[in-house]
């Protein structure tokens, strides 16, 4: 039998269970509200963004931390004698993107034992619903319910973490608390277009051609890397982003995910002509056909998931190329597989525009956007271009037996 408590409230772990192991449950209502914990220093400040435990980063490097998000509720555990002594306290936040939690409903349950109503909140978007804390050589817990009106970025910042806008120009890292904030606005976008509760596995294949060399030099390709992690995190129930590089050959290199987008593309192919990761080189021409067929290969016969396929290029298709990606679609339509190109560099992006004029598919299964200045176009909007097509291909792929 629980018993409830009050924020201000605080009781010894060893009063609410003998195990070692604590179960916390946060039940919340909508889903999309974002769960995690914060492990801290004595100072109560982040030290180490490896013990920020959420959707993009669910295990602390010993395991002692993990997070499992569900539908409407995300149970946390807590291996209390596994964390390392540099942790002494976990603070358990809850956090929405638009949302006042004043209109949500949060709910704690600690060990079984005691629960914790988030009441009270008004137009905060971000709360700090618990604290786990040592105490006398081992842990209490705390009841809080501290709001932040600012959202994720006041708390992170209340908790001495960086976030985007504090760092010292020339270049900002990408930390957790970043990139978890853009997958907040994926699941703002998401929510929008009605289709906030589907589950994706998603892939990303980026144009490494000659005519690419500007767009690598200058950054614009791993700007753009960091902005699209954020979706796979959201659609992707493993929070990892399979990625391709294709010139005149192609190449699979090692996933992408919040714990390595930092300088991703200088570390894998730093511009066009480059080795790849430090394998063989792929080449300076562009073959798209190529690269869509190696990653077919790969597939498997009959999906339970859908696939959505982020294709990034600077175009240059010629017409030979053009043919083979009109039959390559076609014969794909039938498959639980969404297409969607981005074009950037103000190129020529040939048979990309004329996607939906393709005849012969069961289904309209790619979609194009062009976003030649990256820079002027926030991330709502480039996420609502990205995400704009893809409900209407779930539509109709269930209509056709495409997908259950």
């Amino acid at each position: 039998m629980t018993r409830a408590m009050v924020p201000g409230e605080r009781a010894p772990i060893a009063a609410l269970t003998a195990k070692r192991t604590i179960e916390i449950v946060v039940e919340h209502s909508p889903s999309d509200i974002d769960i995690a914990a914060f492990g801290l220093g004595a100072d109560g400040r982040i030290g180490d963004d490896r013990y920020v435990v959420l959707f993009s980063n669910r295990r602390s490097p010993e395991g002692a931390i993990g997070i499992d998000p569900q539908a409407g509720r995300s149970v946390l555990t807590i291996a209390l004698d596994a964390l390392p002594a540099s942790i002494a306290r976990i603070a358990i936040t809850a956090a929405h993107d638009t949302l006042a939690l004043g209109r949500a409903r949060l709910s704690v349950r600690v060990a079984d034992a005691v629960t914790i109503e988030a009441t009270g909140l008004g137009d905060e978007r971000a709360v700090t619903l618990l604290d786990l804390y040592r105490h006398g050589g081992d842990w209490r817990v705390a009841a809080v319910v501290q709001g932040f009106a600012e959202g994720l970025a006041a708390l992170v910042r209340h908790l001495g973490g960086e976030v985007a806008e504090d760092a010292p120009p020339p270049a900002p890292p990408v930390s957790l608390s970043k990139v978890d904030l853009r997958k907040q606005q994926v699941g703002v976008t998401l929510a929008k277009l009605g289709i906030d509760g589907v589950r994706a596995e998603v892939l990303l294949v980026i144009d490494a051609s000659g005519s690419m060399a500007r767009l690598f030099a200058d950054g614009t390709v791993q700007e753009t890397v960091e902005r699209i992690v954020p979706v796979a995190l959201r659609l992707d129930d493993d929070g990892r982003l399979d990625t391709w590089f294709y010139a005149a050959k192609c190449r699979q290199v090692d996933p992408l995910d919040a714990g390595n987008v930092e300088g991703f593309v200088a570390r894998t192919l730093p511009y066009p002509g480059a080795k790849v990761a430090g394998g063989p080189g792929i080449g300076a021409g562009n073959n798209e056909p190529l690269v869509m067929e190696a990653i077919l290969a790969r597939e498997p016969a009959r999906r339970t998931q859908p696939l959505l396929i982020l294709f990034l290029t600077d175009g240059g298709i010629s017409g030979s190329k053009s043919e083979a990606i009109k039959d390559l679609l076609r014969r794909t339509s039938d498959r639980a597989i969404f297409w969607q190109y981005v074009g950037i560099g103000r190129a020529g992006y040939g048979i990309l525009r004329d996607l939906d004029t393709i005849d012969g598919r069961l289904v309209d299964n790619a979609g194009f956007f062009a976003v030649d200045d990256l820079a002027q176009i926030g991330d709502e909007e480039l996420y609502r271009r990205l995400l704009g097509e893809f409900p209407a291909w779930l539509k109709a792929a269930r209509a056709a037996g495409v997908l259950a």
